[in-house]
């Protein structure tokens, strides 16, 4: 899938390459969705561009995520989002930057994402005229959105938060929520960093664009930042729920440890007494008493209380 945004603009879709015809194409941005080896090399035919960085963009020289030359600048994203089953997984997210225009490479889930969860702020992608005002639109979209999934993550840690230090109410699986929260915010931690520093290194190129798009990307930075100290907060405030959390069941585990310590305690005295009037030896002078029956069910009785009465002093009750 191809779409197409022309400097009139207006916006069109293609399903394959052999649809487009290049002397016709006066366009701002083209997006290809789960691209294809003809889709590269039609583009590498009639635009030369270069996918260094998206064929190696998993090796160790290629860790920097973004490679220049004298007509491009390519960039490589990681982006974190919510699949259909609410679990956070990352695309790669692909940015070619040359004169002719801007070409975007994802897949169709996080296109499709981007769409339901941003509809006004991409359909206002149609009304830029001006290419440098377009690249600068891509990455305030990426620094807002890594503001936007942090929050997210932020207020489901602090209804977390809520839940166990104020309602004191938890789940038997909260353990399992804090390491997946703790893995979505490691997730977008990761991610931001990358973003950190290709933002940081295009800054410093010597690709020609114009000044203010480069200023423009400094602010971004700022603003990446501080994301990156609230989720700092959200490590922190997770490793505090953890050992709150830890803390609970251990004084939970204590209470039931004396528990069964208290009834221990209680049965084993009077099963001692019956053990004793159990045996059968002929010289036990009690087994002749008329009375012996009901006595030895008092002591064994008396028995039982004595040791509640002591671990109920002792405040183990």
């Amino acid at each position: 899938m191809i779409e197409i945004l022309l400097k009139n603009k207006k916006s069109f879709k293609a399903q394959h390459v052999s649809e487009l015809t290049v002397s016709e194409l006066d366009f701002h941005v083209m997006q290809f969705l789960d691209h294809t080896n003809a889709d590269l090399r039609w583009l590498e035919e009639n635009y030369e561009l270069d996918f260094t960085i998206m064929k190696h963009y998993e090796d160790i020289e290629i860790s920097s995520h973004f490679l220049e030359n004298e007509t491009q600048a390519a960039f490589h994203f990681s982006i974190p989002y919510y699949n259909h089953e609410k679990t956070m997984i990352e695309e790669p997210l692909f940015i070619i930057i040359t004169q002719s225009g801007l070409f975007l490479f994802t897949s169709v889930n996080l296109d499709t994402y981007f769409n339901e969860m941003y509809p006004a702020k991409i359909n206002s992608l149609q009304r830029i005229t001006d290419l440098n005002d377009i690249f600068k639109f891509q990455f305030e979209f990426i620094s807002d959105y890594f503001a936007d999934i942090t929050e997210n993550l932020s207020r489901k840690v602090k209804n977390l938060a809520n839940d166990i230090l104020i309602q004191k109410d938890f789940s038997s699986n909260v353990m399992d929520i804090i390491t997946r929260h703790n893995f979505n915010n490691l997730l977008i931690k990761e991610s931001l960093l990358e973003t950190t520093r290709v933002l940081r290194l295009y800054i410093k190129s010597d690709w020609e664009q114009k000044a203010e798009l480069k200023e423009s990307i400094r602010g971004e930075l700022n603003d990446l930042t501080v994301i990156s100290d609230y989720i700092q907060f959200n490590f922190d405030r997770l490793d505090d729920l953890k050992e709150n959390v830890s803390n609970k069941i251990d004084l939970e585990q204590n209470h039931i440890f004396k528990m069964l310590t208290v009834v221990t305690v209680c049965i084993s005295l009077p099963t001692f007494i019956a053990g004793v009037y159990g045996m059968n030896f002929e010289i036990m002078p009690e087994l002749k008493l008329g009375f012996g029956y009901p006595l030895v069910l008092l002591i064994m009785i008396f028995s039982a209380i004595l040791p509640f009465i002591y671990f109920k002093r002792k405040k183990w009750l």
